[in-house]
């Protein structure tokens, strides 16, 4: 099925000279191998939506002036009380009808993995083709999708056709709100296993995070809070170090202590493994999981965190 055409810039007339508007060509295809842990059950080309979005120019964040002189903890603090105001809001709802406004293609792939878009003026433009899960609710995302490539690309004045290749999926597990919470096995810091089955019977908040990642650097102050307000018999937050060394957040913790459980992963197979099985592709990733193991809530960040663990333990005493 062939893509929606663009309309051009500029009517034809005398003295204004119609935009050439240009086709753009691609493959589509499934990785050769795929790790064990991945799902690929019901996977099937046929369902990836494949779209074009064009550029558009997001709001600017109002840094301060000394914004280059910070230290990253003062940047971090400033952001912080930054997205507390306002000013933060008004700004979100600029970036989002920003996005809202600019130009959508979608198409679907054919038999053979080739898809084709017409119609399509001179411009910038990112190629996303994503395959959602069954039950999802909205368009998938590359967090959220099965399986996902991404691409950005020009299209110069003048060209009439462009391809942009063959385009190699990347596949991973996606776990919703109400599956069963997969297993991930650690080291406390003190070397002693740690498993999420080990907290059966509590709610439990846990973050992937690294001591090199800067957003995770964030979401500690967060962490801390709702661990603050609501820790205790039925409710933990436990931090899952992907770092490559244990020393790493040993010594992170060592100059910013924390009182929430610590385990640490890594980067091996172990870390691997227990990202592949939940799909994370990219950090700070943090999750609320119930007394039953079961998902209750994903990619929480910010003020989101302490909601949503108010409302789950709210709703265990109704």
């Amino acid at each position: 099925m062939a893509g929606l055409v663009a309309t051009p810039l500029f009517a034809a007339s005398e003295g204004v000279q119609e935009i050439a508007l240009a086709s753009v060509t691609g493959q589509v295809e499934m990785p050769a191998k795929v790790p064990e842990e991945i799902d690929t059950e019901g996977l099937d080309l046929s369902e990836a939506l494949v779209m074009l979005e064009g550029k558009y120019e997001r709001p600017r964040i109002p840094y301060p002036e000394n914004w280059k002189e910070m230290a990253p903890k003062e940047r971090i603090a400033w952001r912080d009380e930054f997205m507390k105001t306002k000013e933060y809001e008004e700004y979100v709802e600029k970036a989002e009808a920003a996005r809202a406004a600019r130009p959508v293609f979608t198409t679907s792939l054919k038999e053979d993995g080739s898809f084709v878009f017409e119609g399509i003026k001179p411009s910038w433009y990112q190629l996303s083709i994503m395959i959602g899960r069954e039950g999802m609710e909205g368009k998938p995302t590359p967090r959220t999708a099965r399986a996902w490539a991404l691409h950005q690309f020009i299209i110069e004045e003048g060209e009439s056709q462009f391809d942009v290749g063959t385009k190699t999926l990347k596949l991973q597990n996606v776990v919703l709100p109400g599956d069963e919470a997969p297993e991930w096995v650690g080291t406390d810091y003190e070397g002693n296993e740690v498993k999420l089955s080990d907290y059966e019977g509590k709610y439990v908040l846990f973050d992937f995070w690294a001591t090199w990642c800067g957003p995770c650097i964030g979401e500690i102050p967060n962490l801390k809070e709702v661990y603050k307000e609501f820790g205790g018999d039925r409710f933990t937050v436990v931090g899952l170090s992907i770092d490559n060394k244990i020393e790493l957040p040993i010594k992170f913790e060592q100059k910013n202590p924390s009182p929430y459980e610590h385990v640490f992963l890594g980067k091996g197979a172990r870390g691997a493994n227990a990202q592949r099985a939940y799909g994370v592709s990219g950090i700070p990733s943090i999750w609320l999981i119930g007394p039953d193991g079961d998902v209750i809530a994903r990619d929480l960040r910010g003020k989101g965190i302490k909601e949503a663990v108010r409302a789950a333990l709210a709703e265990e005493k109704s």
